[in-house]
């Protein structure tokens, strides 16, 4: 799979069990959405950043084909906070994950991204090989 597809995307753990620091690129607000056409005022917003993280943590990060299920969903996401970094092209969010309805499937995946993100060789955005060459996924 190419990385390309989640090229500025960054993801580290924070020291909490349920929360990591995610990087995207600032998506549309639903203020911006409203006053730009492309979503009524009366309208459901769904966050871009959830669907970001939700997608590279199942697919960029832990390598699952698109169509596969995943145990996460957007409801058991949460933005607690987010900053804008350097120029304001990217922010930062603190993402929450809900552990209301938990099972063994969320604990496995929640495991095996942690088991990742705190590996030597994980530079936030991709699991390089010892040698620091790109993965062959990549």
């Amino acid at each position: 799979m190419s990385r390309q597809r989640f090229r500025g995307l960054y993801l580290q753990n924070t020291g909490h069990p349920l929360c990591f620091s995610f990087v995207t690129y600032t998506p549309q607000t639903r203020e911006q959405m409203v006053a730009c056409g492309d979503l009524r005022a009366d309208e459901e917003y769904f966050s871009p950043v959830l669907f970001d993280f939700l997608l590279f943590v199942s697919e960029g990060i832990l390598g699952a084909s698109p169509g596969v299920a995943f145990p996460f969903g957007y409801d058991d996401l949460a933005i607690v906070a987010s900053r804008i970094r350097g120029t304001g092209v990217q922010h930062e969010y603190l993402i929450a994950i809900n552990a209301s309805a938990w099972n063994e499937s969320k604990q496995a995946v929640l495991q095996q991204l942690r088991d990742i993100l705190s590996r030597d060789l994980w530079d936030g955005a991709r699991l390089r090989r010892g040698n620091d060459h790109p993965s062959p996924s990549e």
